[in-house]
């Protein structure tokens, strides 16, 4: 498949095909999220209406805490004469106050244990025998003195009435005895609940409270008050929740949360809102029509991008592809051409420099190799047949001690250990082996320049097991003893120190000659840019060394000169650390 073709799959597969995922999966995702955004806050709603239900029968516990343990009530129940008769009629206008203003009660009922009935306006009220017949007497013996709440479906099996009603039950004890000595009832109208649901009631949808048997106790429509309706099995009197459902033959979402009107007892009630999902999908819509349209713009904008902008870059990897051909092919004068658009020429001249660049690092590579070549020249051309000059250094050495020759011996011994490196044809040698070689050295020329220098040696002993290129030091303290020393100066010295920084090693070759010229450390400088220069200023031993370290190691390493005229000269020497098998010597 051609280039071109293959961006094009690229472009429908990556680009189009992505944006109509995105724009279907987003509408999706919104949908989901008003959905459960909406079913949150109808479940915030419905929290509130549940706490200020709360306040609702905590009013009304109260009322009934009042009554029951008021000390008018308490006699009136107990004795009914006429002294009782008169203080809980004078206390019942209080009573009256709260029954019709407050607490929107409707009616209170007392049944005294031996069976008198008291009610403040009910015209009919159910004997005291009736009253012991019925499943609330029983509730309300059961739960001690605890409120006992009948619910608008419940209430009209005790007692007839024109409008359904919340009643609710209690025991009166004896406040000394503890005793059971009556029984009060408070009827809640409907009005006082009918306040706390339209002060919170959503648009367009409708709250109510059902049973556990789907019963209808509370609707704002009170003509719903009693209807039975069927309960999804999503509905359970443990946790609160929402779920799309019918309602009515129309599709609806349903949240609920689990209530109880009964102290102290487990919810046996529901708190259910019913939303009509038509109206959460008329929000919808205008997510759906907003999300075509972002995808067709979308798309327009990517039809367009390919059309001026990605077709030039198809032509330029094109372009690009051939003319890296020809680099491959050897052809380095090859060259893009400038393009219009600023990116794209950006890469043309980076290929362009690139190109270029390989050119030079190829003629400089040669220039290295040729240089390295001549190095290794020089260092073949210091080498001698060992078996020859070993035989001739030891019949030197024995005919010395013959004669008494005590420092042609020394200097004998010493050139022996200092060829057995020189002559080794391995690239390195062990520290340690390196600085021998040197003290070796400078023990032949002491007694050359009759022992008119000293030197002084300082190795760290973790550096001596590390490896470096040999013939290192040796011709730096040569350049010391040609150059730097006067021939009438009796108090030379030389110090050569080692050791590890950094996982560097490092050398520190000091003298206290006559210094090193301005010119001379210019020189010097210009050879370590890669100047061709003269070594006849600083010294071809010095020049040899930082030619090679340089090419063995690289750039970052060799030698850095600190000195001046009649001062004193510092060379410091680094180089990476490497550890291997020791070459024989």
């Amino acid at each position: 498949m051609k280039f071109q073709k293959k961006i094009l799959m690229a472009f429908l597969l990556f680009i189009l095909l992505p944006i109509f995922i995105l724009g279907f999966v987003s509408f999706h995702v919104t949908s989901s999220t008003l959905k459960n955004k909406v079913g949150d806050e109808t479940l915030q709603t419905l929290n509130a209406i549940d706490l200020n239900l709360s306040m609702v029968i905590s009013e009304v516990n109260t009322l009934s805490n009042y009554i029951t343990s008021s000390r008018e009530v308490q006699d009136f129940i107990k004795h009914n004469d006429e002294q009782s008769l008169l203080d809980f009629y004078n206390h019942g206008q209080a009573i009256a106050g709260l029954l019709y203003g407050h607490s929107k009660l409707d009616d209170l009922v007392l049944y005294s244990a031996t069976g008198q009935v008291y009610s403040f306006r009910r015209t009919v009220t159910p004997s005291f025998g009736q009253f012991q017949e019925s499943e609330f007497y029983n509730g309300m013996v059961e739960a001690e003195g605890r409120p006992v709440w009948l619910s608008t479906v419940e209430s009209d099996k005790f007692v007839k009435s024109e409008n359904p009603l919340f009643s609710q039950g209690r025991v009166i004890k004896d406040i000394n005895t503890l005793r059971d000595i009556g029984y009060l009832i408070l009827d809640v109208k409907l009005d006082r609940f009918d306040e706390v649901f339209k002060g919170l009631q959503q648009q367009d949808s409708q709250e109510m409270i059902i049973n556990h048997k789907g019963e209808i106790v509370y609707s704002i429509n009170h003509q719903l008050i009693g209807e039975t309706i069927e309960l999804p099995t999503a509905m359970t009197l443990s946790h609160s929740g929402t779920f799309i459902d019918d309602w009515d033959k129309e599709k609806s979402l349903l949240s609920f949360i689990p209530v109880t009107f009964n102290e102290y007892e487990t919810s046996n009630f529901f708190l259910i809102s019913i939303k009509p999902w038509s109206f959460i999908t008329n929000e919808t819509k205008v997510i759906r029509q907003v999300t075509i349209f972002l995808v067709l713009l979308v798309t327009v904008f990517a039809v367009c991008f390919k059309q001026l902008f990605l077709n030039k870059i198809i032509h330029f990897i094109t372009e690009f592809q051939i003319n890296m051909k020809q680099v491959e092919k050897g052809q380095l004068t090859t060259r893009m051409k400038a393009l219009s658009v600023l990116e794209l020429n950006h890469l043309a001249k980076g290929f362009n420099r690139m190109v270029e660049e390989i050119s030079t690092l190829l003629s400089r590579i040669k220039n290295e190799q040729e240089r390295k070549r001549k190095a290794e020249f020089k260092v073949l051309q210091n080498q001698i047949n060992p078996h020859f000059l070993y035989n001739t250094l030891e019949s030197i050495n024995s005919m010395a001690v013959l004669h008494g020759s005590r420092d042609i011996s020394k200097m004998t011994i010493n050139l022996g250990k200092l060829l057995r490196i020189s002559i080794n044809t391995a690239d390195k040698v062990m520290v340690s082996d390196e600085v021998r070689h040197v003290i070796s050295y400078m023990e032949i020329q002491k007694v050359r320049y009759n022992e008119r220098f000293t030197f002084e040696i300082e190795i760290d002993k973790q550096l001596e097991h590390y490896f470096i290129l040999k013939l290192i030091l040796q011709p730096l303290v040569e350049n010391i003893l040609i150059h730097a020393f006067d021939r009438n100066k009796e108090d030379g010295f030389i110090k050569i120190r080692g050791g590890v920084t950094n996982r560097e090693g490092f050398f520190f070759i000091e003298d206290n000659g006559v210094g090193i010229s301005n010119d001379v450390l210019a020189t010097f400088n210009e050879f370590n840019r890669g100047s061709e220069t003269s070594s006849q200023k600083i010294g071809c031993g010095v020049m040899n060394v930082q030619e090679r370290l340089k090419l063995y190691y690289g750039e970052r390493y060799g030698m850095m000169i600190c000195s001046a005229e009649n001062m004193q000269t510092t060379i410091k020497l680094t180089f990476p650390l490497s550890e291997g098998e020791q070459d024989d010597i």
